[in-house]
């Protein structure tokens, strides 16, 4: 029994090894390693809002937050992903300069990492840490589901169904877009957002929003999991387009037009 006592003990500390802290100049970093995530979470001691942040809250919050969206999306997927994604929480100046993001992005997903910059909102705030986690984890799950071939404005329309309430901005965004062109053409929203230019990056946020809704209540959530599931398996991007969703991506934007456009002029608030 003493032996057995001892072989669990030691399973469970390999499972959730303790944090570790690592200190360059007035940065600190620490880590925590889970099954399914590792966290870093950097913080700047010189900055005012250091002695606010408490790093081992944060870090239980944001495992609860992940493994409880972790199972959730496994659900809603009928998918279980191997990969671990790592998440780092680094402070707003290291965030810019090592992910180069734009200044309207607030977290940041790429190829099985999660990038935050901490600040005291973030460490203190759980709605808001909730949608950014959620959110970003919804990217890593539909990356490994596709196989990094999905395209950015279905991942996003997703992401953004799967993170909670819509952003208030988009409706009046995507109504002025709409007002004097056609929908955006699904092919300038291929990649990711953080390239395009910043006058429509609203706007591309909120159409791909109102197509992702478009798709689930046409052909039901399945049909995403399905469309998923042919880029996994190497089907050309437009044929599991057509499979899945049931007609061709120029017939989906032709429609798409129009139903924006009936919808902007409606007492609709979201898209």
């Amino acid at each position: 029994m003493h032996a057995l006592a001892f072989i669990l003990l030691c399973l469970l500390i390999l499972c959730v090894s303790p944090p570790s802290t690592v200190a360059a100049d007035a940065k600190r970093y620490t880590t925590f390693n889970t099954p399914r995530f590792i966290l870093h979470i950097g913080r700047d001691d010189s900055s005012p809002q250091a002695d606010t942040i408490n790093i081992e809250d944060l870090a239980k919050s944001s495992i609860t937050i992940l493994n409880d969206t972790y199972e959730e999306l496994s659900r809603i997927f009928q998918s279980s992903p191997k990969k671990k994604v790592v998440l780092r929480f680094l402070p707003p100046e290291e965030f810019r300069r090592q992910t180069g993001a734009p200044a309207w992005t607030s977290a940041m997903y790429f190829r099985d990492e999660i990038t935050i910059p901490l600040t005291a909102k973030t460490g203190m705030d759980r709605a808001e840490l909730s949608r950014a986690l959620r959110h970003e984890y919804v990217h890593a799950f539909i990356a490994e589901m596709s196989r990094y071939r999905c395209p950015a404005w279905l991942d996003e329309g997703v992401a953004q169904i799967l993170e909670g309430h819509p952003n208030p901005l988009l409706g009046p965004a995507l109504r002025e877009w709409i007002s004097q062109n056609n929908a955006i053409p699904l092919d300038w929203l291929q990649n990711g957002f953080t390239t395009l230019d910043h006058a429509y990056v609203p706007a591309a946020y909120a159409q791909s929003l109102f197509a992702t809704r478009k798709i689930i209540m046409k052909r039901g959530f399945r049909s995403i999991t399905q469309y998923l599931t042919q880029l996994q398996d190497g089907v050309s991007e437009p044929q599991a387009f057509k499979v899945a969703f049931g007609q061709n991506k120029r017939d989906f934007e032709r429609e798409l037009t129009v139903q924006i456009k009936r919808w902007s002029v409606s007492n609709r608030k979201h898209p």
